[in-house]
């Protein structure tokens, strides 16, 4: 009995270490079209009870495996291990719950329905639970299945439909039912299953990366600066001078080429742009090289403070400014300020930032750009608000300095190659330091810098005015799976 116990406990373990693996920057992508089996294994063969207890074992290893780094920046910013400790435990351990939920759920319906009716109740369910994390309390949408294939370009350009969870949803389905083959090897209809949703999938793919390809719709000419300023210095004052001869120096690259579009990452500023005589300066110097330039400053209205991107014209005058929707939580506002203020700080330097209100879109000329500001790309449904709007190109500002040189920056890029797809819209990235690049609306990367590296550069890349069926319906199809796996749990009850 005891050896049998320690089967299961390993085999959660296998599973757990096999879809940390599948993420960048390992990036075996492949693995997660296996790695569930172990754990479906342990789920149907367990009561829900111990069911809950290997799922949470699986979420536990994936979860602290591919988000160490979570432990390292919260050592780094508040140089205690025991605060870093604590806090990274408890998130790891609150994702470790979605995966105990799913493993009880599928024990609890493992004998009512045919493996087919049962697969897809374990996906539906899968991405029900996915869906409520991105969006629970204020949301944790890093390390969804679906990012796990964003190499895989032919099968992820279904997001056009079903957004990344629809992604999420085909990699469960095929192991649920390669998990009942390999219980019945000689039956081969679920192997067939599986392998005929798997190229039909790919076949959607390839149609979509026929018509959506890299010179598809109107072409632009866009510079791209990643300043790689590095954490510690931009908010030192002594640092002030430093950082702006950076952002010059890059800024002559662009001399005489007249571009059409010059973004800068989130925060590029050491400042507030709107009444800093010195930035401002700055701003209409670098500004002087392009029709229209994005470029990251806090931002405050009314007595409050803002994340913001200034949209600044070649005349130096300020057009417009998106303030940044969805907050980080610690690294950008504390949440209950008044209970846990004295026991976790803000890891920005500049207090808490006030929430924005509205996505902007910025207009000029023929241009209509919908920015998003680093996490705010965690969210497809902010990005799909941009284009409904109006947007034709998307761009993602960041700071990914935080993270140094670890898994996070890559986990944090592969977000925009999605969001690209779901919209079919070309997404330029600019970060401080991690990854910049050009995705076109397949999601292919077109162009891409490495970690810590101090760059400009110009590509070309290209507006639509496309709609998608993912924009159209937003989040429907994970709707559909949670409505799915609540009509299958009360029948459950009722049989």
């Amino acid at each position: 009995m005891r050896k049998f116990r320690l089967k299961y406990f390993f085999l959660s373990i296998l599973s757990g270490l096999l879809i940390a693996l599948s993420f960048p920057k390992i990036n075996a992508f492949y693995l997660a079209w296996i790695a569930f089996i172990p754990l479906i294994y342990c789920s149907l063969r367990n009561c829900v009870r111990n069911s809950l207890i290997y799922g949470f074992i699986s979420g536990m290893i994936c979860s602290a495996f591919s988000l160490y780094w979570i432990f390292s920046v919260l050592e780094y910013n508040t140089n205690s291990y025991i605060q870093s400790f604590a806090a990274s435990g408890i998130l790891w351990a609150y994702l470790s719950l979605y995966f105990s939920l799913w493993s009880g759920i599928i024990s609890f319906s493992r004998r009512h329905f045919h493996p087919v009716l049962s697969s897809l109740f374990g996906a539906c369910a899968w991405v029900t639970l996915e869906f409520i994390r991105t969006y629970f309390l204020t949301g944790f949408g890093w390390n969804s299945l679906g990012y796990s294939q964003s190499s895989f370009v032919h099968i992820i350009q279904i997001a056009d439909i079903t957004g990344v969870y629809g992604v999420s949803f085909i990699i469960v389905f095929i192991n649920m039912l390669l998990y009942y083959w390999l219980q019945d090897s000689k039956n081969k209809r679920y192997l067939v299953l599986s392998a005929a949703l798997f190229f039909a999938v790919i076949l959607y793919g390839s149609v979509r990366i026929g018509k959506y390809n890299p010179t598809y719709g109107e072409k632009i000419s866009v510079g791209v600066v990643q300043p790689n300023i590095d954490q510690y210095k931009k908010w030192n004052d002594s640092y002030i001078d430093y950082i702006l001869q950076t952002l010059g120096n890059n800024a002559e690259y662009f001399k005489d080429k007249n571009i059409d579009l010059l973004i800068y990452p989130e925060t590029a500023l050491p400042g507030y742009l709107q009444n800093d005589l010195k930035l401002q300066n700055t701003v209409n110097d670098i500004s002087s090289f392009s029709k229209l330039t994005l470029i990251g400053s806090p931002g405050f209205y009314n007595e409050l403070i803002y994340n913001s991107i200034f949209a600044v014209k070649q005349d130096g005058t300020i057009l417009n400014s998106h303030n940044k929707n969805h907050l980080v939580v610690f690294g950008e506002y504390i949440p209950f300020r008044k209970i846990l203020a004295k026991y976790f700080g803000v890891l920005n330097s500049l207090g808490d930032f006030s929430k924005g209100q509205a996505m902007q879109i910025f207009r000029y000329n023929n241009l209509a750009v919908g920015a998003t500001i680093c996490s705010e790309n965690f969210f497809p449904d902010l990005s799909r608000k941009l284009v409904v709007n109006g947007s034709k190109i998307l761009t993602n500002h960041t700071n990914d300095a935080w993270f140094f040189d670890s898994f996070a920056p890559y986990q944090h890029f592969v977000m925009n190659i999605f969001r690209a797809i779901e919209n079919r819209k070309n997404l330029i990235v600019s970060a401080n330091t991690g990854i910049s690049a050009v995705i076109d609306s397949s999601g292919n990367v077109l162009t891409k810098t490495k970690i810590n590296e101090n760059l400009s550069f110009i590509s070309d890349a290209y507006q639509n005015e496309d709609i998608t069926i993912y924009d159209r319906i937003g989040d429907g199809f994970s709707y559909l799976c949670s409505a799915f796996t609540l009509f299958i749990i009360i029948l459950v009850f009722v049989l």
